[in-house]
């Protein structure tokens, strides 16, 4: 039997929004233009690793300490002008938080999305009048995004600590910085990972997109709240 949380946390990229392909080719543009030729795949797999732990995955030490800010700074420039423009939300995103409003729940949005980027996306879901808080990386040490950012999230919402939280997510690594932080995740594999990846990172429970889990609303975790 599910606990009843009181609030749940949004991961949006590769979760409500569609943006992992896409983020995957701007670093792989960025890599190219530092003369690191990298398969798209190998940027898919390793990007959600952000700060130091992403860019030492294809830059020597090196060349990491010289051109890591530039290489990033090119990378955001690269995707707000040829990407961002791109995004789509995943079908159901707008209905599921919708749905999770009207059943009870204060949603959180923890994004390792640039402020600016993180309003587009909220805008392109109609969300605005759900969203009870939201954090980005810049509030927070980019080098632990994955467990800084759920954690102010919750600050944000005013609670006191993670037992009465639900995280949703769609990459590994959101998932297992929200786990050691003491939060039940539910994880969705349109983010381009598969079920046995998401449930070894921690995930309680695996659907495909937000409109799969609205669809299953009643056989899920995030049935149990009142």
């Amino acid at each position: 039997m599910y606990g009843v949380p009181k609030a749940i946390v949004f991961e949006v990229d590769g979760t409500l929004v569609d943006t992992n392909v896409l983020r995957a080719r701007a670093w792989q543009e960025a890599l190219a233009r530092y003369g690191r030729q990298v398969r798209l795949p190998r940027v898919l797999a390793h990007m959600a690793r952000m700060g130091d732990q992403f860019l030492s995955v294809f830059l020597p030490e090196d060349e990491y300490l010289r051109y890591a800010d530039e290489l990033a700074s090119f990378y955001r420039a690269l995707f707000h002008e040829e990407y961002l423009h791109k995004v789509r939300p995943f079908r159901g995103a707008p209905e599921l938080l919708r749905h999770l409003r009207e059943d009870g729940w204060r949603i959180a949005l923890a994004s390792t999305a640039d402020p600016d980027e993180l309003e587009h996306y909220i805008e392109l879901l109609g969300v605005e009048d759900l969203i009870d808080a939201r954090t980005t990386d810049a509030e927070v040490d980019r080098n632990r995004l994955h467990e800084e950012i759920p954690a102010e999230a919750v600050r944000l919402l005013g609670l006191d600590g993670t037992d009465d939280v639900l995280a949703i997510a769609g990459l590994p690594y959101d998932i297992e910085g929200a786990v050691r932080l003491g939060m039940r995740c539910v994880g969705l594999v349109c983010g381009g990972f598969t079920d046995e990846e998401l449930q070894s990172a921690g995930a309680l429970a695996v659907f495909g997109t937000p409109l799969d889990l609205l669809t299953r609303y009643a056989d899920s975790p995030l049935a149990a709240v009142g």
